[in-house]
């Protein structure tokens, strides 16, 4: 064999060995797992990956679910609709994907590249069943149904959308808190009777200015003796992406 015949074998291979291979189910990934922040979350991190097949600018996390950044650079989550994937308003780290409808756009097992990674610490909004004390009338099933969702003044921040595109929940006090964009002209904070306005001062992120004003955010929802209820988170997950905006689910202003 001639040396020019042994090279173009040889290149045959190497092409041959990156194609990607699709025979009984199995997905070839090209690409190495990568560790990514979510900025909305201080500290958090997920591995990604992107499998051959994956449309542009996708990935899918160490569990199946596909995910992308929005235009602030936030990851989010996607639902499939045959090979198309489109963003859905739900931030990695603020829900469990499978309570929230999302599937996995592969499954775990077939991400092999990931089984040897070591196990990152991510945060995740609990949400628990709904319980069976509370039933939605003229419903078979159980289904939990908060008081907020019949406060018209608090219905009423879904038509903000001049200056609302996020919505979570405060993680002490409980209670809910919106805004727009990374820099905010103001933040709204449900005290329990209204939505209480937080002007973030120059150069203070949403969440500094959250920090700053925990003291009289504490006060006002003691004073309505407004009570948030582990079962509310799910509902109000729902309803933000009803609206269409951002649920962020547990917001940690810190110390």
């Amino acid at each position: 064999m001639s040396h020019s015949l042994r090279r173009l074998s040889v290149l045959i291979l190497v092409i041959l060995g990156l194609w990607p291979l699709t025979g009984a189910g199995a997905k070839v990934y090209v690409t190495e797992p990568l560790l990514v922040a979510q900025p909305t979350y201080a500290g958090m991190t997920f591995y990604v990956c992107r499998p051959y097949n994956m449309p542009k600018d996708w990935y899918v996390t160490f569990d199946g679910y596909p995910v992308r950044k929005n235009p602030d650079g936030v990851w989010v989550y996607g639902t499939s609709n045959g090979p198309s994937l489109t963003p859905t308003n739900y931030i990695v780290g603020s829900v469990v994907p499978s309570m929230a409808g999302i599937t996995p756009w592969v499954q775990p097992a077939q991400i092999s590249s990931l089984r040897s990674l070591p196990n990152t610490e991510t945060m995740t909004v609990r949400q628990p069943a709904p319980p069976l004390s509370t039933l939605a009338q003229g419903q078979t099933h159980s289904t939990w149904i908060p008081d907020w969702t019949y406060n018209t003044h608090f219905m009423a921040i879904g038509s903000w959308k001049a200056s609302v595109d996020r919505i979570g929940v405060l993680h002490k006090p409980s209670t809910p808190v919106a805004w727009k964009g990374n820099s905010p002209r103001m933040i709204y904070v449900w005290t329990g009777q209204s939505w209480y306005q937080v002007s973030p001062r120059e150069s203070e992120t949403p969440l500094s200015a959250l920090r700053r004003e925990l003291y009289n955010i504490t006060r006002m929802v003691k004073r309505n003796q407004f009570v948030w209820y582990e079962e509310d988170m799910p509902v109000l997950s729902q309803q933000a992406t009803a609206w269409g905006y951002y649920w962020m689910g547990e917001v940690l202003p810190g110390r």
